[in-house]
C-alpha cells in the first residue's frame, strides 16, 4: 500500500498515515508524505482495523410469561441481566413491555 492511501476491504479498513515528530517535542499527523524541517522526523504508520468496529451489536429476545394459577405473575430481570453480563461482558438494558404494547 502506498504511504498516502487508505482502503476498505470486506473485512477491514486500512489506514495509511504519517506521524511527524519534532525535536522540540511536538507531533503532527499527515495523510500524505510530509515535508520535513531539519528538526523533524517522520514515521509511516499503517492501521488495520476490523470493519466490525463500525457495527453496533444488536440483540433481541422475546420471552413469553404465562399467568400463574392465581392470575398474577412477576418477572425478575436482574437474573437475566446478570447472565447476559457474564456471557457477553457488557451491561444490557432489559425492559418488560406488555404484550399489547410490544407490537407498536
Amino acid at each position: 500500500m502506498a504511504p498516502r492511501n487508505s482502503r476498505v476491504t470486506s473485512t477491514e479498513v486500512i489506514y495509511g498515515f504519517w506521524l511527524v515528530f519534532e525535536e522540540a517535542g511536538g507531533i503532527r499527523l499527515a495523510r500524505t508524505s510530509p515535508s520535513l524541517d531539519r528538526a523533524e522526523r517522520a514515521m509511516f504508520i499503517q492501521a488495520n482495523l476490523p470493519r466490525s468496529l463500525w457495527q453496533t451489536p444488536s440483540l433481541r429476545a422475546s420471552i413469553g410469561v404465562q399467568a400463574g394459577p392465581n392470575g398474577g405473575y412477576s418477572v425478575d430481570l436482574s437474573v437475566a441481566s446478570e447472565a447476559l453480563r457474564g456471557a457477553l461482558g457488557v451491561d444490557v438494558d432489559l425492559q418488560v413491555i406488555p404484550h399489547d404494547q410490544a407490537a407498536r
